[in-house]
């Protein structure tokens, strides 16, 4: 009787750890084939950013093939609702705020300024929440959201790579030891373009692990601009300013205007 009540509780003993263990992080230095893709999705999202309000400052790079320029960015960003950036060359030359709804910008060579209603322009390209977009883009998150599409695996030695089954052709390139985000890619048929955006030098912050370096590379044909991003601080304060008063005697733009 003694026996079958050890046995009984080495059993239960087995149980209790093995249901624990499934519950932990998957850690390895490489890709494991065993790890079931519903299990790196679930790992990926665990290492995401996630804050309240956020800001930083970084310096950009920008590489058009033809000439290098320089500029300093603060930008200040509410998740997936607003995000406001100040650029600077030794002086301020621009300001711009975005929400879901509206984009404002104005800079100070042509002494131009946009004040427009993006709803329906975000309707037209199928982006319901543009913010969103870009702070995926930004601070290392893939562009398409990776439990609401079908994802597939793809073999690497080095990476869990997932590319999305359906609509834009995003792969996603996954750190199999911290699950971070590293790389991904976006192919745009529309265009014939290639975007791929690479993260790096990662740095805890309170309870986010963020990268401080961002590399965007877009390839159409033999064309190759990139632009690389080095952010020397993050903050994620209780609350957020976004000043955008258009200075006088500005000329107001339409985003076909500035762009055309």
């Amino acid at each position: 009787m003694k026996f079958k009540k050890i046995k009984l509780f080495i059993i239960v003993i087995l149980f209790i750890v093995q249901s624990c263990s499934t519950n932990k992080q998957i850690v390895s230095s490489v890709p494991l084939d065993i790890v079931d893709t519903s299990e790196i999705i679930k790992n990926a999202k665990r290492a995401e950013v996630n804050f309240k309000n956020l800001r930083n400052r970084a310096k950009v790079e920008f590489n058009d093939g033809k000439s290098i320029q320089s500029i300093i960015l603060s930008l200040r960003a509410t998740e997936d609702e607003s995000l406001w950036i100040s650029a600077s060359m030794i002086v301020p030359i621009a300001k711009i705020f975005l929400d879901n709804e509206r984009i404002i910008f104005y800079e100070k060579f042509q002494k131009t300024y946009v004040d427009q209603d993006i709803t329906q322009l975000m309707r037209l390209a199928g982006i319901k929440k543009p913010v969103k977009l870009i702070q995926n883009l930004l601070f290392g998150k893939p562009l398409i959201e990776i439990n609401k599409a079908g994802w597939e695996r793809i073999k690497n030695s080095n990476f869990y790579v997932l590319q999305s089954s359906a609509g834009l052709q995003n792969t996603v390139f996954i750190n199999p030891e911290t699950f971070q985000l590293e790389q991904q890619r976006l192919y745009l048929p529309f265009i014939s373009s290639l975007l791929t955006i690479d993260y790096g030098n990662f740095k805890r912050i309170n309870d986010n692990l963020l990268p401080t370096s961002v590399r965007i590379s877009s390839m159409q044909g033999s064309s190759i601009i990139s632009i690389n991003l080095e952010y020397s601080q993050y903050d994620f304060p209780d609350a957020l300013t976004f000043p955008m008063d258009i200075p006088e005697g500005y000329k107001l733009k339409t985003l076909d205007e500035i762009f055309n």
